[in-house]
């Protein structure tokens, strides 16, 4: 999640992970309207007071690459279950802090219900929501085969070892020669009636 995106913008609050609903201390920062830094603090004086039996389960630590100006650098954050959210929010107050954490809580039941919902007590499966306003608008299921990019990105997927088989890669070799093709004809249809 971008840091910068406004709230006003569909926002993804909580991930499927396994078996689990969780969220991230980004999310919680950006969607408070908190500096990251505070909310790590936060969680960092969380992980120092609290039993660590309760800590390891609901806080794990995280590193992901963010894009930083014109560099990429490596940014600390906290993966936080449904309890671990609820512990560190426990201490946000007034009436926007109030509604925020009920559309976390509603987002987070939402997630264990279709998680619940599989036919198999075991089976991953990977849901993908979109929010506007706090409230769920639209969501799916994401089978393990697909995967929501962007175009930008396509074809540095399809460059990674192993991400496609030979047999794929075959046909989208296939696919846009054909593809490049018909644009090479239609561009020299065009110079011929210039």
């Amino acid at each position: 999640m971008n840091l910068q995106q406004s709230k006003n913008y569909p926002a993804q609050l909580v991930f499927i992970n396994g078996q689990q609903t969780i969220t991230n201390s980004l999310v919680v920062a950006d969607y408070f309207g908190k500096r990251h830094s505070h909310v790590l603090r936060k969680i960092d004086e969380i992980l120092a007071d609290a039993p660590s039996e309760f800590t390891s389960a609901h806080f794990w630590a995280n590193v992901q690459n963010q894009q930083v100006g014109t560099s990429q650098r490596d940014l600390k954050c906290y993966h936080l279950t449904k309890d671990g959210f609820m512990f560190l929010v426990m201490g946000f107050t007034g009436a926007k802090a109030a509604e925020l954490k009920i559309n976390f809580i509603n987002a987070f039941n939402e997630a264990q219900k279709r998680l619940s919902r599989t036919t198999h007590p075991f089976e991953r499966q990977r849901m993908m929501f979109t929010w506007e306003g706090g409230k769920i608008v639209s969501s799916q299921p994401i089978n393990d085969d697909q995967f929501v990019t962007s175009r930008d990105k396509l074809v540095q997927y399809m460059r990674e070892p192993r991400f496609l088989s030979l047999e794929q890669l075959l046909e989208i070799s296939e696919a846009a020669n054909q593809q490049i093709a018909t644009l090479a004809r239609l561009a020299e249809k065009q110079a011929r009636l210039r």
